[in-house]
């Protein structure tokens, strides 16, 4: 009996240099989650910029894409490396069945562009957390790699943004001669008398959730248009309803405040009605953008001093959790989500 507590003991535990450690290829619950989603999510980008580089005429856009599809290519084959030597199953990847390369295109090479710097952007956030919730030094190194590609892939696509006049207008704000101490506290208030002007900090969150949003809702748009399942369909246009009252709250605040108006891009789509993609694939991406929407949101809500402003952040993270939740049943219902490892369940027999 000794002994076979051992052997058991010993399958857990290694020893070196007289110390007890876990096995080199053990996985923490939060690096399973990071790898599982890095393996599954650049699964599906691999598959689409290939898409997107089928489609794009731009040849400076069309260099940049190549770098994008191979980042995901180099992502995927580390995150399934690491997820198959500690033994984890795999999700169900997304692969060439999953999009359709000879498909007519969606959107315009400026569309594409945005697609690709929203996502990025989206993709650095997740990257920083993987790495801050990662515990071995090889998967720590992987999201610093992960990060450096993101920031350099970043990089071009602003860079290319700029050139072709697509990151206009710029919101500039009046320098002061001084910094000012808050002298009442008048200066949270919003939802009623006076209000005072939205602060830099506020200025930047709306500006980041209206470009952010509207790429959201236009690229939900697109789908729409492509997608042969009417329960799907008539969920994406919900969506982009959604989103088109929440751009409605960002802009009338910029507004009301002598701020720029920021543009909208749905003159950016082509009139295909071929579906690209599966809609497992559009349905995973738009749980993806979902999370994203909420989380940025929430980053919103921390940040701003007028109430009435974090009275609209709350609502609408309500509004886009519940959307969220709604993609996920979908996914279930038509059978196309798979769950990442549970914990053991104690009261099991």
């Amino acid at each position: 009996m000794i002994l076979s507590f051992f052997d058991s003991f010993t399958r857990s535990l290694i020893v070196l240099g007289g110390i007890w450690m876990e096995p080199i290829n053990k996985l923490t619950a939060a690096e399973i989650t990071n790898l599982w989603n890095s393996y599954l999510t650049n699964t599906m980008t691999f598959w689409v910029t290939q898409y997107f580089i089928a489609k794009t005429q731009d040849k400076e856009l069309h260099a940049i894409l190549e770098y994008a599809e191979e980042i995901a290519s180099i992502e995927v084959d580390k995150s399934e490396s690491f997820l198959v030597k500690a033994n984890q199953p795999l999700p169900q990847k997304f692969g060439k069945t999953d999009v359709d390369l000879n498909a007519p295109a969606i959107c315009t090479d400026n569309f594409t562009a945005i697609i690709k710097y929203q996502l990025c952007q989206a993709a650095h956030i997740v990257y920083s957390l993987s790495l801050s919730t990662s515990t071995r030094k090889d998967i720590r190194e992987f999201y610093q790699e992960c990060l450096k590609n993101s920031a350099e892939l970043f990089n071009r696509l602003a860079d290319f943004l700029i050139k072709k006049g697509l990151h206009q207008p710029p919101i500039y704000i009046s320098t002061p001669n001084i910094a000012e101490k808050v002298s009442d506290q008048h200066f949270l208030d919003g939802w009623f008398g006076e209000r005072r002007s939205v602060n830099s900090a506020e200025i930047t969150q709306l500006e980041y959730n209206f470009r952010a949003t509207e790429f959201h809702k236009t690229f939900l748009k697109s789908l729409a248009k492509v997608t042969p399942s009417k329960d799907i369909q008539k969920h994406f246009h919900r969506g982009a309803d959604i989103l088109e009252k929440h751009l409605d709250i960002f802009q009338s605040i910029l507004t009301e405040n002598g701020l720029p108006r920021l543009p909208t891009w749905e003159s950016e789509l082509t009139n295909t009605k071929v579906t690209p993609f599966s809609e497992r694939l559009m349905l995973y991406k738009m749980t993806l953008l979902a999370s994203e929407a909420s989380g940025r949101y929430g980053t919103s809500l921390s940040s701003v001093q007028r109430r009435d402003l974090g009275g609209h952040y709350t609502r609408l993270i309500a509004e886009v959790l519940k959307y969220g939740e709604d993609s996920a049943n979908l996914m279930i219902k038509h059978g196309f989500m798979d769950h990442l490892p549970l914990a053991k369940n104690n009261n099991s027999s």
